[in-house]
């Protein structure tokens, strides 16, 4: 064999290694991002599923008891794009813990980022005051044990992305009308025609061979829509 065929066959294995090489990258870049892809929808629709079996059980405070003649507090106490608040009959038989306050709050700046959270805290006591429900801050820096230990916490979902014009939380009234909360929170009248909520999650995942955002939705008609209505509006609409 002459040095030229030589080299020339070197060049020629060379090559084949290199697009081997390439093509098994390839196949590995692909595992990856259907992996990922896998890891994100699972993610999303856990995120979702989570907060909407909770929110199912929004409840106006004063449908829980005949004692409180002065509970006038709606079920949602905040709707804004990424953070929602209200009251929920959850793991509640007889009214036996009371009305517990449950949030739902995307982190979008710091460590935390793309975390959203679960608070749930019960309330003092399941006896109201004549005013409604009393919770301590369990989340203040010097709340005291007793008081933490009514909050908690969990992350049900990581690595959402802030999406622009795309918020987590979408709020409706009973005829299908959007309350808009612009860039702050839905206000008092707002809140009380809450009737439908929808969510939306978006998440990506994983280092390197990204996969495409994934974005999970559903949509709540909130099964006790009378009891998330005021009093009075639900009269007046009856």
């Amino acid at each position: 064999m002459s040095l030229v065929e030589l080299i020339v066959s070197m060049l020629i294995f060379t090559v084949v290694i290199a697009a081997t090489a390439q093509l098994a990258i390839g196949f590995e870049r692909s595992s990856v991002e259907t992996i990922n892809r896998q890891d994100q929808i699972d993610d999303a629709r856990f995120s979702v599923e989570a907060m909407s079996t909770t929110l199912r059980t929004a409840v106006m405070p004063n449908q829980l008891t005949t004692t409180c003649t002065q509970c006038l507090q709606d079920a949602f106490v905040e709707g804004s794009d990424y953070v929602v608040q209200f009251y929920a009959n959850y793991k509640n038989p007889g009214n036996s813990v009371g009305p517990s306050r449950v949030t739902y709050r995307l982190s979008r700046t710091g460590a935390d980022a793309g975390a959203l959270t679960e608070l749930i805290q019960r309330p003092n006591s399941n006896v109201p005051s004549t005013t409604g429900y009393v919770y301590c801050d369990a989340e203040a820096i010097n709340a005291p044990e007793s008081c933490r230990s009514k909050l908690t916490k969990r992350v049900v979902g990581r690595d959402v992305l802030d999406t622009t014009g795309a918020p987590i939380f979408t709020y409706f009234d009973g005829n299908g009308n959007l309350l808009d909360p612009g860039t702050g929170s839905l206000d008092a009248n707002e809140l009380s025609r809450v009737v439908v909520i929808e969510l939306r999650v978006t998440t990506q995942s994983g280092e390197g061979a990204k996969a495409q955002p994934t974005t999970y939705i559903q949509r709540i008609t909130l099964p006790n829509a009378q009891a998330v209505l005021r009093q009075d509006s639900s009269e007046s609409e009856s």
